[in-house]
């Protein structure tokens, strides 16, 4: 077993002109022992994850904004060949209820904003995995890789981080309505 790690994940600035066009948001670091990883985010609804030493994952919708993708009955996740079914429970009201539930061939998990509101792969029987930890400067975000966690766990927690998880927290959910509503677009995140 190994134990656990942090590692950030920061933005890089695509270098041909069409690609930042085509490019949302595209993000790089070190995972620790499983090498460099890269979670290109499109404005065409996909994230793909490529990484040396994990498996390859997507996540994709062919509906919906461009940006973050959504998590609906049209989301497609794939981790190292193999597709997830996703479910959530739009109408529930606690944040635990909330989560995004994933069946990754024999695993469940679930993704959900943890009991320190920060994001958090959960699996079933072994527990958190992986959570976004404090943003150190200059990185977008942080992630806390758990000792329990393998590279399919980490594979998913990172093209994960391509989804619109605005749908964890009511909260998130009728701040990002309003201000939907007010500015006339769809807010992501």
């Amino acid at each position: 077993m190994m134990s656990g790690f942090s590692f950030d994940l920061v933005k890089r600035v695509p270098e041909r002109r069409r690609e930042r066009k085509e490019t949302f948001q595209h993000l790089v670091g070190t995972a620790g022992p499983y090498g460099e990883v890269s979670l290109k985010i499109t404005n065409d609804r996909e994230a793909t994850l490529v990484a040396d030493g994990l498996p390859d994952a997507t996540i994709s919708n062919l509906f919906g904004p461009s940006g973050y993708v959504a998590v609906d009955e049209y989301v497609r996740v794939t981790v190292g060949g193999v597709t997830a079914r996703l479910s959530r429970n739009r109408f529930a009201l606690r944040s635990e209820d909330r989560g995004i539930n994933i069946e990754l061939g024999s695993r469940r998990y679930t993704y959900l904003c943890g009991p320190t509101w920060r994001e958090e792969l959960r699996d079933s029987e072994r527990g958190p995995v992986v959570r976004r930890g404090d943003r150190r400067d200059g990185a977008v975000m942080t992630l806390d890789v758990l000792p329990d966690a393998d590279a399919t766990d980490l594979a998913l927690a990172l093209v994960m981080q391509g989804a619109d998880t605005s749908v964890l927290t009511i909260g998130r959910v009728i701040v990002n309505g309003v201000w939907s509503f007010l500015n006339g677009t769809h807010a992501n995140r």
